[in-house]
């Protein structure tokens, strides 16, 4: 069940409410000071000094108030709840003034004290109304006591007494009624926000929840992370063995989620199989966490047990049932992301690539914009938006290198570090570091994990994707500047590369660096014709190469970063023999760019 939440456009009005009853009360209270201790004042004074003082009262409240939540900020229903009690009680201590200062005893303004009660019984329920009206009769009788000298206190007393009762009558039937009310909208809100299959939130809400939450964790400053999960061929799944099997397999899903979910967390069917989960205050890390222990506890389900497939299958061809899995995608709102729309796109993004990458995975989106801070305007940052998409299209369709080019610009930044490399100079290198295989959405799938030897035209096209990435570079005003480095970075230093035969000096020098890191990642990573070496094996091919294919200088010192990090931590050297299948998930954190 949702927390409960109080219809937006009647807590305006009650505030309206609040408003007038503390302007009107001001006003008789400072006119009531000034008549007892300034009588020589005229009328206008009074009623100019009146008024000024009223409106200065508001906005000392106001700033009050503005204090408050910059401080204090509303963050739950609890702050919400906190303040509105603060608010409460002081236009009690207001009614009071006003009661004191309008002939005590003999006061006429009880009754008002209505226009205050009736918004704190909406908000804060009887019992915070109850207390107050409490308060405000033991004030009442003791005026009664003190000022009636006991020669009319009846009188006094049964005045009040009516009064009074007036008071708690009317709060109980408004709460009886509010109660009622409020019943009401919260069932029509569950029947309207939630799916009726899962008890997840459905997309409707997703979408205004998600945007609440993104100005709500801007105005804290507090991270906001979004996931994706999608059920791993669910159409074959359901094809098989029915569609109230699928129902089942979803409701699992969101019970899994459910179980899992961190404090805070908002789960939703987004539609058919996918879900979604809004991460208020966790970063991306944190949701990596979450999905990998959703998939993973997906993975290991007993699905004949779980889904019910006896009650319609026989059982041998329950025991043909593969485990299910999941893909998972996750995108965190970062400094360049525009709207929810956008961070939607991203998370969508990042599943695309995990469900055409093996699946049964949890992948981040990770924009090049996030990582490296550059002056662009709109133009350029839509262009760039959409040439990230092109490079997770690319690595979802080459299932061996995915990957490939976060790890290559991994490895530039830290040789750009060995190499002392100027600021603009290393921007410039990490820029092209992902880029570099930018040309490859030229390249069709076969090509791309194509195992016997490529014939002559495809290795032509291959060879011809440095010269499409710098044309596509070229384009993009931001970019036009690396796109001399992504043509060059397969050129050799003895002159045999391509696409130009440059040689030494020839070649750019951030293209001999990107040349190195591209090298080594391709030499330790499987290839669909060859095995990959590990680092030992790769740090002997790159010393072999040095001088024909690589930058002598810039070989050694790529091989001192590495050296460094094995000599930091010598349990990776041991891993790292065993071959690059057993090191999948451990390879791409061996060195750590910052």
């Amino acid at each position: 069940m949702q927390a409960k939440k109080y219809d937006e456009k009647l807590n305006r009005i009650l505030t309206i409410f609040k408003v007038g009853y503390f302007l009107v009360s001001a006003l008789i209270i400072v006119r009531g000071i000034i008549e007892e201790y300034t009588a020589k004042w005229s009328d206008r004074n009074v009623l100019i000094l009146s008024l000024s003082a009223s409106v200065f009262s508001v906005a000392l409240t106001y700033l009050y108030a503005w204090t408050f939540l910059k401080y204090r900020p509303r963050e739950t229903d609890t702050g919400t709840r906190q303040l509105l009690v603060i608010e409460s009680y002081f236009l009690l201590l207001m009614t009071v003034a006003l009661i004191w200062f309008t002939d005590k005893n003999n006061s006429y303004f009880l009754i008002a004290a209505l226009l205050f009660l009736v918004p704190v019984t909406i908000q804060l329920g009887l019992r915070q109304a109850y207390t107050i009206t409490a308060f405000l009769s033991v004030y009442i009788f003791a005026l009664d006591f003190i000022y009636s000298y006991f020669s009319s206190i009846a009188r006094f007393l049964e005045k009040d007494l009516i009064s009074i009762s007036v008071l708690f009558l009317t709060i109980w039937v408004l709460d009886r009624f509010v109660k009622t009310d409020r019943e009401r909208i919260l069932a029509l809100e569950e029947k309207a926000n939630l799916d009726g299959l899962t008890g997840l939130f459905n997309h409707r809400y997703f979408h205004s929840a998600l945007n609440q939450k993104i100005k709500s964790c801007l105005f804290l400053k507090q991270p906001l992370t979004l996931l994706f999960l999608d059920i791993d061929s669910f159409k074959e799944f359901n094809d098989r063995f029915g569609h109230l099997n699928g129902d089942k397999l979803l409701s699992t899903v969101a019970r899994l989620m459910d179980e899992h979910k961190p404090k805070g967390a908002i789960l939703a069917r987004y539609g058919g199989d996918e879900f979604a989960v809004i991460l208020p205050n966790l970063d991306k890390d944190d949701a990596k966490q979450y999905g990998e222990a959703i998939r993973q506890s997906f993975q290991s389900l007993d699905l004949r047990n779980e889904v019910l497939l006896a009650d319609n299958f026989e059982r041998p061809q329950i025991r043909e049932i593969d485990p299910m899995t999941i893909s998972v995608g996750i995108a965190q709102w970062g400094n360049r992301t525009e709207s929810a729309l956008n961070l939607i796109k991203n998370a969508d993004d990042a599943l695309y690539r995990a469900k055409l990458f093996r699946k049964n995975r949890v992948e981040i989106y990770d924009s090049i914009l996030d990582t490296i801070e550059l002056e662009i305007d709109k133009d350029d940052y839509d262009l760039l938006n959409s040439l990230q998409s092109l490079i997770n299209i690319i690595n979802a369709r080459d299932r061996y290198t995915s990957g490939h080019v976060e790890r290559v610009a991994m490895y530039s930044k830290a040789l750009a570090r060995q190499l002392n490399l100027d600021e603009e100079d290393r921007k410039s290198l990490s820029l092209a570091a992902y880029m570099h295989d930018i040309g490859k959405v030229n390249l069709s799938e076969k090509v791309l994990n194509k195992a016997t030897p490529l014939n002559e035209k495809e290795w032509q096209d291959v060879k011809d994707h440095s010269v499409v990435g710098a044309h596509i570079l070229q384009e993009v005003a931001t970019l036009a500047e690396i796109a001399p480095l992504v043509l060059h970075h397969h050129e050799r230093y003895d002159g045999t590369g391509y696409p130009n035969h440059l040689k030494g000096k020839e070649i750019p020098y951030l293209s001999r660096v990107l040349t190195v890191a591209d090298s080594f990642d391709a030499m330790t990573f499987d290839r669909p014709y060859k095995a990959g070496l590990n680092w030992d094996e790769a740090i002997t091919e790159l010393r072999a190469n040095k001088g024909t294919q690589f930058d002598p200088d810039i070989t050694e010192a790529f091989i001192r970063v590495i050296e460094q990090t094995l000599q930091k931590d010598p349990e990776k050297r041991k891993l790292l023999k065993r071959g690059p299948a057993s090191r999948e998930n451990d390879h791409p954190k061996m060195i750590d760019p910052t």
